[in-house]
C-alpha cells in the first residue's frame, strides 16, 4: 500500500503547486498573475461583463524543524486591481489578502454565488515533539487529518480548489445558487461550525499503525466547551480506517468516517459525513457520502482520480444534491506535464416550489467547471504553469452565469 500511495502522491504534485502545510523543511513561493471575464452573456442585471485583469498574488510558505520543534507559516499577499465596469484594470491595492482570482468571477455582494472565493491570509503553526510518538500543536492551520474526504478549499492553482465538490454551496435550497455541500470533519484540528481552523491539539501515533488525537478549537469557553477528536488505524498493508467527531459537547456538530483500500490496480477512498444534532431541520441538517478512485499508470506517468458523491437533507422537501469530478496528471516528458480537473454538480431542490406559480419552474441548479493546465519544470526548484478555467453556472432560478479565468504562476521550492 505504501508504494501505491507514494505513486499517487508523486502524480498528484506533478502539475499542482499546493498551498497546504509543507510536509518537510524548506521554503516555497508561488506567484500568480491572472485575468478573465466575469459573468458574461447575462446582461447587466448583476455585474457589467468585461475582460478584466485581476492582479498578482504571492504565497510564501516556510517550515523549520529544530530538534523537537517544528514551526511553519504562510503569508498570502496581493497587488489587486480595483475593478471598474468594462475596464481591463484600474489602480492597484497592495494587501494581505484572502482573495483568489475566482473571487472576482464568482462573488456577488458577499452573497449566494460564492463558490471558492476565499483562501487564507496566513497561517502559523508551532508543534512540539516531546517523544517520537507524541505531538503537541498550537496553530491556525495544523491540518491533522485522519482520512480521505472530498476536496474543499484552496488557492486557484491547487486541486483543493476543486470548486467545492463541483460548485455546491453550504446552504438550503433557494439560499444559494446551487445548494448541497456537506462538510466532512476528517481534519479534527478544525471546527466547521465556528468557521475556524485555529486550535490547540495533541496526538499519539505509533509508527504507521495507529493515530489518536484531539483538539480544542479557538474561541470556545468553559461554559460552552467544544472538543474535536479523531483516530485512524492501519491494520493491514492495504487498509486504513478513520473516524472523527467535530463539535463534541455542542448541540450541532459533525461525524466523519472514512476508509482507504489499496487494491492492486487502483486505490479506493470512501467517506461519510453527518451533520448531527440538528434540531431545526429546515436549517439544513444533512449527511453526505462519496468515493474516489486513484489509478496510477506509472509506465506512462499518468494518474487519474475520478470522484462522486451525494448530499441528503433531513428535511423531506429537499431533494438530494449530487456531484462528480475527475483529476488528471500526465507527465508526458521529463520536464513537461499536462494536468487539470473538471467538476459537475446538481444542487438540491425544494419540492414546495412546485406549489407556487412564481417558483414552479425552479430546479436545483447546476455547475460545470473545466480547468486544464500545462507545467514546465525548469529544474528541481523552479516550475511554470499556465492554466485556463471555465465555469458554467445555471442557478436554481435558471439564470445562466458563465465565467472564465486564465493566467500563469511560478513556483519555487527549496531542496535538492
Amino acid at each position: 500500500m505504501k508504494k501505491l500511495l507514494a505513486l499517487a502522491a508523486a502524480a498528484f504534485v506533478i502539475s499542482a503547486a499546493s498551498a497546504q502545510v509543507l510536509s518537510e523543511p524548506g521554503v516555497k513561493n508561488t506567484l500568480s498573475v491572472t485575468f478573465g471575464k466575469t459573468y458574461f452573456d447575462n446582461g447587466s442585471k448583476y455585474d457589467d461583463p468585461g475582460l478584466r485583469f485581476y492582479g498578482f498574488i504571492d504565497t510564501v510558505q516556510t517550515r523549520i524543524d529544530i530538534k523537537k520543534f517544528t514551526v511553519d507559516a504562510m503569508l498570502n499577499w496581493g497587488a489587486l486591481t480595483n475593478i471598474a465596469a468594462n475596464k481591463f484594470t484600474d489602480d492597484f491595492t497592495f494587501v494581505n489578502t484572502v482573495v483568489t482570482p475566482f473571487w472576482y468571477t464568482n462573488h456577488f455582494n458577499n452573497g449566494s454565488w460564492w463558490t471558492n472565493g476565499d483562501a487564507e491570509k496566513y497561517y502559523v503553526n508551532f508543534i512540539y515533539h516531546p517523544h517520537k510518538y507524541w505531538d503537541l500543536g498550537m496553530g491556525t492551520r495544523l491540518e491533522w487529518k485522519v482520512g480521505p474526504a472530498p476536496t474543499f478549499n484552496g488557492n486557484l492553482w491547487e486541486p483543493f480548489c476543486h470548486i467545492v465538490q463541483g460548485g455546491l454551496k453550504d446552504a438550503i435550497p433557494g439560499q444559494a445558487d446551487v445548494a448541497g455541500y456537506t462538510y466532512y470533519a476528517n481534519s479534527y484540528t478544525a471546527y466547521y461550525y465556528g468557521q475556524t481552523k485555529s486550535s490547540l491539539a495533541a496526538r499519539f501515533h505509533y509508527k504507521d499503525f495507529i493515530e489518536v488525537g484531539g483538539a480544542i478549537p479557538s474561541g470556545v469557553t468553559t461554559d460552552k466547551p467544544v472538543f474535536n477528536a479523531g483516530a485512524k488505524i492501519h491494520p493491514l498493508d492495504f487498509l486504513t480506517i478513520a473516524a472523527a467527531v467535530d463539535g463534541l459537547f455542542r448541540e450541532t456538530g459533525n461525524i466523519y468516517t472514512g476508509v482507504t483500500v489499496a487494491f492492486k490496480p487502483f486505490i479506493l477512498d470512501a467517506y461519510l459525513g453527518i451533520d448531527y444534532k440538528e434540531h431545526n431541520k429546515e436549517n439544513g441538517g444533512r449527511w453526505g457520502t462519496g468515493a474516489a478512485l486513484t489509478f496510477n499508470f506509472s509506465k506512462i506517468g499518468l494518474m487519474l482520480k475520478p470522484e462522486a458523491g451525494a448530499t441528503f437533507y433531513t428535511y423531506a422537501d429537499y431533494t438530494p444534491a449530487t456531484y462528480g469530478g475527475i483529476r488528471i496528471n500526465w507527465q508526458f516528458a521529463e520536464k513537461f506535464a499536462f494536468g487539470g480537473w473538471s467538476s459537475v454538480a446538481f444542487g438540491s431542490k425544494d419540492k414546495t416550489w412546485e406549489d407556487r406559480a412564481s417558483t414552479k419552474d425552479y430546479w436545483g441548479g447546476s455547475v460545470f467547471d473545466l480547468r486544464p493546465d500545462f507545467t514546465w519544470t525548469l529544474d528541481n526548484n523552479h516550475s511554470f504553469t499556465a492554466f485556463v478555467d471555465f465555469q458554467h453556472r445555471n442557478n436554481f432560478a435558471k439564470e445562466t452565469l458563465n465565467t472564465w479565468a486564465t493566467g500563469v504562476y511560478w513556483t519555487y521550492k527549496s531542496g535538492k
